[in-house]
């Protein structure tokens, strides 16, 4: 395959951006295109790739001549005068998830998958590798903080090492594509598949890993997944042992394993787990334990994970990414377990996407919001995010509502004869629009609480907790 100038349609995707700088910054003439460019928006993306030298032409056909290949994403229809221009010209369509499996077989490739934690995971063992000397390069779906702070966008980097850190992912399939020299598995949940569907993917990018598979045992799918020779983690243990003296604060995790101090930048028990997923990456790799622990006190978390937009008139406001059962109980659960055991009220946010989605796990996620919270918390939901085009609308959020309003009912024992009675506020609040929700949360707030908005796939949710922030101030 000729890298020497490739072209990407739809450069501004996470995914689609994130190869396109590692070839820009490998020395490949890069060009690309992308709708929301075209419209004006995200300004400070465009800066950002004129800056690192990469061109950027009209989506409109125009800008393929003299490129070795136009590079797609699943998002890009066959209609797209870029598709159409470049099977005028003879150029190779490439898929992005093919140019990953590319860019990963000229190197040394740790793959990342599971259903949850890729991101996190990913840009936990990056920083290991880099304080242990190995100059890694990454390719990744989520924008790193410490990254960000570096001048990057976040979501990739070239670095001088033989080894490059990518995400494996499972929601499209495209995991397979993969042959690394390390494969790791950090869980098998129900998110985009069935668990059904999902096992026969694992087991072929298990097969194909090259190495050394290393996979979670205290995931029950993972652990049937292992075979003689694969290294195990679990969420509190390593092979060095086990973690010890766990401080679980609410910005902060804190623990001790194989005599060595560690601090994470990041909290909650989810965390504590994906932590020993990067040290056992990094002990496979003859880390040092000690530079484990420096590398996991440098990462500085991801965009929208668990990022804290401040304190506003004694009301604490979170955003996160969480959007599937397993990241929205983790959410819910780190952010109501107070660090000194004192009482507190969530009031959360959930943003669905897709109506196909929230068929295959909504009833899923409001269990697990269920579990995790009480009947003193409170859940916000809007309608579902409608991104376009063909999709059953069969499901609304106001029947997740009245799922989760049953749920907690039963579990707060109010539920009479029938189950008719209901907990003596509702648990769960519906609202059309995100507005509704801003102005219900501005009157609802008081003191000590603590608000979380959670959700993925609509491009305005880091601008809604925004929002949400100000109007809380200013109430």
């Amino acid at each position: 395959m000729d890298l020497s100038r490739p072209f990407f349609s739809g450069i501004a995707g996470t995914g689609m951006s994130a190869i396109a700088q590692y070839l820009a910054f490998q020395g490949s003439r890069v060009s690309g295109s992308d709708r929301s460019l075209d419209r004006g928006a995200e300004a400070a993306k465009r800066e950002y790739f004129e800056r690192i030298g990469v061109t950027l032409v009209p989506q409109d056909g125009t800008g393929l001549d003299g490129c070795s290949c136009l590079v797609v994403s699943t998002a890009i229809e066959s209609q797209n005068p870029e598709v159409q221009r470049a099977n005028a010209l003879g150029l190779p369509i490439v898929h992005r998830s093919d140019m990953l499996a590319e860019l990963a077989r000229r190197r040394k490739t740790i793959a990342i998958s599971g259903t949850s934690g890729k991101s996190t995971v990913t840009g936990m063992a990056f920083h290991v590798l880099e304080a242990g000397g190995l100059k890694p390069s990454l390719i990744t779906g989520a924008n790193l903080n410490s990254l960000l702070a570096e001048g990057l966008l976040g979501n990739a980097k070239a670095g001088s090492g033989e080894w490059l850190l990518i995400e494996a992912d499972e929601s499209d399939g495209s995991l397979i594509k993969y042959s690394p020299e390390v494969g790791v598995i950090l869980n098998v949940e129900k998110d985009h598949k069935e668990i059904a569907e999902l096992i026969p993917l694992f087991e072929r990018f298990r097969d194909q890993t090259a190495r050394r598979v290393i996979l979670n045992g205290g995931d029950a799918h993972c652990a049937a997944l292992a075979r003689p020779g694969d290294l195990l983690f679990r969420p509190g243990s390593v092979a060095d042992g086990e973690a010890r003296d766990i401080v679980l604060g609410d910005w902060e995790t804190r623990f001790t394993l194989g005599g060595t101090a560690f601090r994470l930048n990041v909290p909650g028990l989810h965390n504590l787990a994906n932590a020993m997923a990067a040290i056992a990456i990094g002990r496979e790799l003859g880390i040092p334990m000690e530079a484990c622990a420096r590398g996991l006190e440098a990462y500085r978390g991801v965009e929208r994970r668990h990022v804290r937009m401040g304190e506003a008139r004694g009301v604490t406001v979170v955003d996160d990414f969480a959007h599937n059962p397993a990241k929205v109980k983790a959410c819910l659960e780190t952010v109501k377990r107070s660090a000194d055991g004192s009482p507190r009220r969530i009031l959360a946010v959930f943003h669905p996407h897709g109506f196909a989605p929230m068929k295959l796990v909504g009833k899923e996620i409001v269990h697990g919001m269920v579990e995790a919270l009480d009947a003193s918390d409170i859940v916000f939901m809007p309608e579902i995010y409608y991104a376009g085009g063909t999709a059953d609308k069969s499901i609304s959020s106001a029947d997740l509502i009245r799922e989760a309003n049953a749920l907690m009912a039963a579990k707060d024992g109010n539920a009479g004869a029938g189950g008719s009675q209901s907990p003596k506020a509702p648990f769960g609040r519906f609202f059309q629009a995100k507005d509704e929700v801003i102005a219900a949360i501005a009157k609802e707030a008081r003191p000590g609480d603590w608000v979380v908005t959670m959700g993925a796939r609509d491009p305005s949710l880091g601008d809604f907790a925004t929002r949400l922030f100000q109007a809380l101030k200013q109430r």
